[in-house]
């Protein structure tokens, strides 16, 4: 016969026949709370191979740690049953219904860390949960593998790509993403295999190469040469992000030329002056506070090459401003003349990337597709590494990736 306390820890625990609590027992220091739970044997189980009928075989002792009881440390143990099929003669474990098959943690042990996980660093969590944290990360790991088994990518149409740092040294990892911004693939390096890597990702999940019609990414010659080769069909577009990136820096290297010149003749006032003006020349115009606008008015006036380059970045702004492709493309024609004949070199790198690109830069009036989905996820991404102060492995730094921004999770 149950006494009272057995009876309600068999209530706390969700157990029902043929399951029970036998004892709950308390250490000498009240520390740690440990509960015994048997089955009384009033059950038929039917073996998963072949259907037959199962008899006990023997039984295995088995331990999970539980959610802390009163700020004690609680633990559940129980001796499993392990059953033979008559039939086929196939011998396995008992499922409990407190635990995952194989996981030394109760259910609701696990999905309290998980829930610790997703608003604070695994090391904050393993220790206010009193565990290792590579213990924690098994945990939060097969969480997320088994929420990412149920991804369907069906009907897939479109994805955008980009690389972020996952460690120093130049070690990169790959997101793709769909188009109501949700991380649907986290690989490591930017090369083409990472894009090779995804096609087989897309197929296993339900979705087909041959759908995808649009892609938005960098010009980094590893996506390039990987949509090449399994994408074939698709319509790329190059970020406008990135192209005024390199317009920026054109910016900035006419700025750093001047400067060294007037260094060179002794106006050590003007070149000062000049070096603390990156900033406000990199900025759009119409973000210019007046006094900024006053200052970028008078080096202007002041740099005639500096006046070049930076009326043609304004005049590269424009190309996205067009109502359709065709004007675009002329404007975009007429920049790449006027750029040429400058004849400034500050302006070879990124006369290069639009004379190379053209197609793929105006490619944008079809897909409408900018990678701001990809800032947006990628300050997110960075978020967690700051918070984290970085990741042992990019393995872990994925598994973070996909229970922030998945969407499954």
């Amino acid at each position: 016969m149950l006494g009272n306390a057995e009876k309600l820890f068999t209530r706390f625990l969700h157990l029902s026949d043929p399951w029970e609590v036998t004892s709950v027992k308390l250490d000498d220091a009240e520390t740690r709370v440990d509960i015994r739970v048997r089955n009384n044997g009033r059950f038929q189980i039917c073996c998963p191979e072949c259907g037959g009928r199962c008899t006990g075989y023997d039984k295995k002792e088995r331990e999970w740690q539980h959610s802390d009881l009163f700020d004690m440390e609680c633990h559940i143990h129980c001796a499993v049953d392990r059953m033979k099929c008559s039939k086929c003669g196939k011998v396995f474990m008992l499922d409990v219904p407190w635990a995952e098959k194989g996981s030394g943690f109760t259910l609701l042990f696990e999905a309290r860390s998980i829930a610790l996980m997703k608003d604070m660093p695994v090391n904050s969590a393993s220790r206010f949960l009193n565990t290792k944290d590579k213990t924690l990360w098994r945990i939060l790991n097969r969480y997320v593998d088994k929420r990412m088994e149920k991804q369907c990518l069906k009907g897939l149409t479109c994805f955008y790509v980009d690389e972020t740092a996952c460690k120093r040294g130049h070690r990169y990892i790959s997101v793709f993403a769909d188009d109501e911004h949700r991380i649907i693939f986290v690989t490591y390096g930017n090369d083409a295999d990472t894009v090779s890597r995804f096609r087989r990702h897309l197929e296993e999940h339900g979705g087909r190469a041959e759908d995808i019609e649009y892609i938005c990414c960098d010009m980094g010659k590893g996506f390039q040469s990987g949509i090449e080769r399994e994408f074939p069909g698709a319509i790329v577009t190059y970020d406008r992000f990135h192209v005024m990136e390199h317009m920026s820096r054109a910016v900035d290297a006419s700025r750093r030329h001047e400067w060294n010149v007037l260094r060179e003749n002794g106006r050590l006032k003007e070149a000062t002056d000049l070096k603390g003006q990156r900033f406000v020349l990199l900025k759009n115009t119409e973000n210019l506070k007046g006094f900024q606008k006053s200052r970028v008015d008078s080096i202007l006036e002041n740099h005639k090459e500096i006046g070049i380059v930076y009326s043609l970045k304004e005049s590269l702004r424009d190309t996205w401003s067009f109502s359709n492709r065709y004007d675009a493309a002329n404007h975009l024609v007429a920049w790449l003349v006027a750029s040429i004949n400058t004849g400034i070199g500050a302006l070879r790198d990124i006369i290069k990337v639009v004379d190379n690109h053209f197609n793929e830069i105006l490619n944008w009036f079809s897909s409408g597709m900018t990678n701001g989905v990809m800032e947006g996820i990628n300050s997110v991404i960075q978020s967690v590494k700051n918070r984290a102060r970085g990741y042992r492995n990019w393995e872990n730094l994925r598994t973070m990736c996909y229970l922030r921004s998945s969407g499954l999770c």
